[in-house]
Protein backbone atom coordinates (compact mmCIF):
# COMPACT_ATOMS: atom_id res chain seq x y z
CA UNK A 1 0.00 0.00 0.00
CA UNK A 2 3.03 2.48 0.44
CA UNK A 3 4.52 2.23 -2.77
CA UNK A 4 1.06 3.57 -4.43
CA UNK A 5 0.92 5.84 -2.43
CA UNK A 6 4.95 7.03 -2.63
CA UNK A 7 4.48 6.92 -6.48
CA UNK A 8 1.09 9.08 -6.13
CA UNK A 9 3.14 11.68 -4.28
CA UNK A 10 5.69 11.99 -6.96
CA UNK A 11 3.60 12.39 -9.50
CA UNK A 12 2.05 14.83 -7.73
CA UNK A 13 5.01 16.87 -6.88
CA UNK A 14 6.12 16.59 -10.54
CA UNK A 15 3.39 18.11 -11.88
CA UNK A 16 2.93 20.78 -9.25
CA UNK A 17 6.81 21.39 -10.30
CA UNK A 18 6.03 21.60 -13.91
CA UNK A 19 2.72 24.13 -13.11
CA UNK A 20 5.39 26.52 -11.12
CA UNK A 21 7.62 26.48 -13.83
CA UNK A 22 5.78 27.11 -16.90
CA UNK A 23 7.77 27.83 -20.16
CA UNK A 24 8.36 31.83 -20.85
CA UNK A 25 9.91 33.88 -23.83
CA UNK A 26 12.03 36.50 -24.62
CA UNK A 27 13.37 38.46 -27.83
CA UNK A 28 16.65 39.83 -27.67
CA UNK A 29 17.75 42.48 -30.68
CA UNK A 30 20.34 44.65 -31.16
CA UNK A 31 20.14 48.56 -31.85
CA UNK A 32 19.81 49.65 -35.17
CA UNK A 33 21.09 46.05 -36.14
CA UNK A 34 23.75 45.39 -34.23
CA UNK A 35 25.01 41.73 -34.63
CA UNK A 36 25.76 39.44 -31.93
CA UNK A 37 26.10 35.73 -31.02
CA UNK A 38 24.86 34.59 -27.74
CA UNK A 39 25.40 31.80 -25.63
CA UNK A 40 22.83 31.55 -22.80
CA UNK A 41 23.68 29.63 -19.52
CA UNK A 42 26.77 28.42 -21.47
CA UNK A 43 25.18 26.96 -24.49
CA UNK A 44 25.27 28.53 -27.74
CA UNK A 45 22.06 29.64 -29.29
CA UNK A 46 23.00 31.52 -32.78
CA UNK A 47 24.85 30.11 -35.52
CA UNK A 48 26.85 33.10 -36.36
CA UNK A 49 26.31 36.54 -35.71
CA UNK A 50 22.75 37.77 -35.94
CA UNK A 51 20.62 41.08 -35.30
CA UNK A 52 17.94 39.60 -33.42
CA UNK A 53 16.94 36.36 -32.10
CA UNK A 54 13.12 34.70 -30.58
CA UNK A 55 13.70 32.55 -27.75
CA UNK A 56 11.25 29.95 -26.53
CA UNK A 57 10.30 27.66 -23.88
CA UNK A 58 12.60 28.81 -21.54
CA UNK A 59 12.22 28.10 -17.92
CA UNK A 60 11.21 31.60 -15.57
CA UNK A 61 13.99 33.20 -13.66
CA UNK A 62 17.48 33.74 -14.15
CA UNK A 63 19.68 33.46 -16.73
CA UNK A 64 23.70 33.83 -18.08
CA UNK A 65 23.69 35.63 -21.12
CA UNK A 66 27.29 35.93 -22.82
CA UNK A 67 27.35 38.04 -26.00
CA UNK A 68 29.76 38.47 -28.61
CA UNK A 69 30.05 41.45 -30.82
CA UNK A 70 32.06 41.81 -34.16
CA UNK A 71 33.99 44.88 -34.36
CA UNK A 72 36.69 43.82 -37.14
CA UNK A 73 39.01 42.06 -38.51
CA UNK A 74 37.58 38.86 -36.40
CA UNK A 75 37.71 40.19 -33.56
CA UNK A 76 34.65 40.24 -30.82
CA UNK A 77 33.79 42.22 -27.65
CA UNK A 78 32.47 39.88 -25.36
CA UNK A 79 29.92 40.87 -22.26
CA UNK A 80 28.30 39.27 -19.41
CA UNK A 81 24.77 39.36 -17.88
CA UNK A 82 22.34 37.96 -16.22
CA UNK A 83 18.42 37.89 -17.53
CA UNK A 84 15.11 38.09 -15.29
CA UNK A 85 12.96 36.30 -17.21
CA UNK A 86 8.97 36.40 -15.30
CA UNK A 87 6.99 33.94 -14.69
CA UNK A 88 4.10 33.74 -17.38
CA UNK A 89 5.58 36.43 -20.00
CA UNK A 90 7.29 37.22 -22.60
CA UNK A 91 10.48 39.35 -22.02
CA UNK A 92 11.98 41.87 -25.33
CA UNK A 93 15.39 42.67 -24.78
CA UNK A 94 17.49 45.30 -26.62
CA UNK A 95 21.11 45.33 -27.01
CA UNK A 96 23.28 48.32 -26.38
CA UNK A 97 26.76 49.15 -28.09
CA UNK A 98 27.39 52.60 -28.40
CA UNK A 99 30.47 54.13 -28.84
CA UNK A 100 32.62 55.55 -25.68
CA UNK A 101 30.19 52.66 -23.21
CA UNK A 102 30.51 49.24 -22.43
CA UNK A 103 27.90 47.32 -23.91
CA UNK A 104 24.49 46.87 -22.18
CA UNK A 105 21.46 44.58 -21.96
CA UNK A 106 17.75 46.67 -21.56
CA UNK A 107 14.72 44.80 -20.88
CA UNK A 108 12.29 47.50 -23.20
CA UNK A 109 8.57 45.64 -22.04
CA UNK A 110 6.89 42.10 -21.04
CA UNK A 111 3.69 40.82 -23.02
CA UNK A 112 1.59 37.86 -21.17
CA UNK A 113 1.69 34.75 -22.48
CA UNK A 114 -1.65 33.26 -22.25
CA UNK A 115 -1.46 29.90 -22.79
CA UNK A 116 2.38 29.16 -22.50
CA UNK A 117 4.00 29.57 -26.06
CA UNK A 118 5.11 26.36 -27.52
CA UNK A 119 8.26 25.55 -28.85
CA UNK A 120 8.29 25.46 -33.08
CA UNK A 121 10.10 21.91 -34.06
CA UNK A 122 13.29 23.34 -35.74
CA UNK A 123 15.72 21.23 -36.81
CA UNK A 124 19.48 22.38 -34.90
CA UNK A 125 17.81 24.45 -32.17
CA UNK A 126 18.54 24.72 -28.65
CA UNK A 127 20.41 21.22 -27.55
CA UNK A 128 18.36 21.25 -24.14
CA UNK A 129 15.63 19.29 -22.39
CA UNK A 130 14.24 22.81 -20.77
CA UNK A 131 13.91 25.11 -23.82
CA UNK A 132 14.03 25.50 -28.05
CA UNK A 133 14.86 28.66 -29.96
CA UNK A 134 14.95 29.25 -33.90
CA UNK A 135 18.30 29.59 -35.11
CA UNK A 136 18.48 32.43 -37.58
CA UNK A 137 16.22 35.23 -38.21
CA UNK A 138 16.35 37.53 -41.38
CA UNK A 139 18.58 40.72 -41.85
CA UNK A 140 16.35 43.42 -43.97
CA UNK A 141 18.83 43.42 -47.01
CA UNK A 142 17.53 39.45 -46.72
CA UNK A 143 14.58 40.72 -46.95
CA UNK A 144 15.15 42.86 -49.51
CA UNK A 145 16.59 40.62 -51.66
CA UNK A 146 13.21 37.86 -50.93
CA UNK A 147 10.98 40.69 -51.56
CA UNK A 148 11.83 40.95 -55.18
CA UNK A 149 12.09 37.76 -55.91
CA UNK A 150 8.64 37.44 -54.68
CA UNK A 151 7.84 40.85 -56.85
CA UNK A 152 8.82 39.13 -59.97
CA UNK A 153 5.95 36.38 -59.47
CA UNK A 154 2.67 37.14 -61.73
CA UNK A 155 0.55 35.26 -58.97
CA UNK A 156 -0.42 35.25 -55.61
CA UNK A 157 -0.15 31.60 -55.33
CA UNK A 158 3.87 31.76 -56.48
CA UNK A 159 4.35 34.68 -54.35
CA UNK A 160 3.05 32.81 -51.23
CA UNK A 161 4.95 29.79 -51.87
CA UNK A 162 8.10 31.53 -52.00
CA UNK A 163 7.38 32.89 -48.72
CA UNK A 164 6.37 29.84 -46.88
CA UNK A 165 9.82 28.16 -48.62
CA UNK A 166 11.98 30.94 -47.54
CA UNK A 167 10.98 31.90 -44.15
CA UNK A 168 10.25 27.63 -43.03
CA UNK A 169 12.80 27.59 -40.44
CA UNK A 170 13.66 31.68 -39.61
CA UNK A 171 11.84 34.73 -38.13
CA UNK A 172 11.71 38.38 -39.30
CA UNK A 173 10.72 41.58 -37.84
CA UNK A 174 7.04 42.44 -38.31
CA UNK A 175 8.07 45.75 -40.14
CA UNK A 176 9.30 43.37 -43.01
CA UNK A 177 6.17 41.25 -42.66
CA UNK A 178 4.11 43.82 -43.55
CA UNK A 179 6.10 44.23 -46.88
CA UNK A 180 6.05 40.75 -47.84
CA UNK A 181 2.21 40.41 -47.25
CA UNK A 182 1.90 43.83 -49.14
CA UNK A 183 3.40 42.41 -52.11
CA UNK A 184 -0.02 40.03 -52.42
CA UNK A 185 -3.08 41.24 -54.40
CA UNK A 186 -5.68 39.72 -52.98
CA UNK A 187 -7.04 40.48 -49.64
CA UNK A 188 -8.07 37.36 -48.69
CA UNK A 189 -4.23 35.77 -49.04
CA UNK A 190 -3.39 38.57 -47.40
CA UNK A 191 -5.67 37.78 -44.06
CA UNK A 192 -4.37 34.09 -44.20
CA UNK A 193 -0.49 35.10 -44.99
CA UNK A 194 -0.50 37.20 -41.86
CA UNK A 195 -2.03 34.36 -39.81
CA UNK A 196 1.16 31.94 -41.52
CA UNK A 197 3.73 34.94 -40.51
CA UNK A 198 2.59 35.38 -36.81
CA UNK A 199 4.48 32.37 -36.04
CA UNK A 200 7.57 34.04 -37.49
CA UNK A 201 7.75 37.43 -36.31
CA UNK A 202 10.57 37.51 -33.63
CA UNK A 203 9.10 40.93 -32.06
CA UNK A 204 5.30 39.69 -32.03
CA UNK A 205 4.82 42.90 -29.48
CA UNK A 206 4.94 44.87 -32.76
CA UNK A 207 2.88 42.80 -34.88
CA UNK A 208 -0.07 45.69 -34.83
CA UNK A 209 2.25 47.16 -37.53
CA UNK A 210 1.27 43.95 -39.75
CA UNK A 211 -2.50 45.34 -39.49
CA UNK A 212 -1.62 48.62 -41.76
CA UNK A 213 -0.96 45.70 -44.92
CA UNK A 214 -4.94 44.33 -44.69
CA UNK A 215 -7.27 46.48 -46.56
CA UNK A 216 -10.54 46.24 -44.21
CA UNK A 217 -11.54 46.38 -40.84
CA UNK A 218 -13.09 42.93 -41.16
CA UNK A 219 -9.89 41.61 -42.58
CA UNK A 220 -7.89 43.03 -38.83
CA UNK A 221 -10.16 41.49 -36.84
CA UNK A 222 -9.95 38.20 -38.49
CA UNK A 223 -6.18 37.86 -38.25
CA UNK A 224 -6.80 39.31 -34.61
CA UNK A 225 -8.62 36.92 -33.21
CA UNK A 226 -6.76 34.28 -34.86
CA UNK A 227 -3.65 35.77 -32.73
CA UNK A 228 -5.79 35.72 -29.57
CA UNK A 229 -6.69 32.08 -30.41
CA UNK A 230 -2.72 31.05 -30.91
CA UNK A 231 -1.29 32.76 -28.26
Amino acid sequence: MKKPLLLLLSILLLVTSALRAAPVAASISGERGLSFRLLLDGRPVTRGAIPQIYLEQLQPGYHWADFFIPVGRGQNVSYRTQLFLADGFETNFVLLARPGFPPSLRAINTVPLAPPVHARPIPGTYPGATYSAPIYSMSPNEVNGLLQTIQRQAFDDAKIALMHDALHDVTIEALDARRLIQSLAFDQNRIETAKYLYGHVFDRHNFYQVYDALVFTSSIQEVQRYVQSVR
